[in-house]
C-alpha cells in the first residue's frame, strides 16, 4: 500500500545512515503454528527488502526465555520479536499467561513490537517517550490503523 511504502522508505533511509552497518532482528519461533512461520517468512523478506539483517532462532518453548535472556544480552542484536502463540492462555507462575511472561522478558530497547510492559504502560497512559532520545514503540496494529486515517 502507499501507506506502507512510505513508511518503509523512511525505514530504508535510516538504515543507510550508517554505511556498511545493518541493524539486526531475531525472531523466535517456538510453535508449530504454519500462520507464525508464514508470518515468519513475511518478516524475513521485508527485512532483506528494507536493508535489515533478519534472522531466524527455531527454539523449542521450553528454551525460549534462555534465547531471549542471550539475545537480550547480544549487542549484535538490535531487534527481537516472537512469533506467537507459545504457550497460548497457559498460566503463568509470575501472573498472566507464559505468554505474557515470554513478551515482558524483552527489554524494552529491544522489543519492535512494542508489546512489553514497559510500552503497554506508556500505551495506557498515553506516554509518547521513553527518554529524551527515545520514543515509545507504539504495538504496530494500532499504529497502522492511526497511520492508515491520517492518508
Amino acid at each position: 500500500s502507499v501507506v506502507a511504502e512510505t513508511l518503509r522508505q523512511q525505514i530504508r533511509e535510516d538504515v543507510a545512515i550508517v554505511p556498511g552497518a545493518r541493524p539486526r532482528l531475531v525472531g523466535f519461533l517456538a510453535n508449530k503454528d504454519p500462520a507464525a512461520r508464514k508470518y515468519a517468512e513475511w518478516t524475513g523478506r521485508a527485512c532483506t527488502k528494507d536493508g535489515i539483517d533478519y534472522v531466524l532462532k527455531e527454539v523449542e518453548a521450553c528454551d525460549l526465555e534462555g534465547a531471549l535472556k542471550e539475545a537480550n544480552e547480544d549487542s549484535g542484536v538490535h531487534g527481537i520479536l516472537i512469533y506467537y502463540p507459545v504457550f497460548g492462555a497457559e498460566p503463568s507462575f509470575y501472573g498472566g499467561s507464559m505468554d505474557d511472561q515470554l513478551r515482558d522478558n524483552i527489554e524494552p530497547t529491544k522489543d519492535v513490537e512494542g508489546l512489553c510492559k514497559k510500552y503497554r504502560d506508556n500505551l495506557y497512559r498515553n506516554v509518547r517517550r521513553v527518554d529524551k532520545w527515545r520514543r515509545s514503540v507504539v504495538p504496530c496494529t494500532p499504529l497502522a490503523v492511526v497511520k492508515c486515517l491520517e492518508h
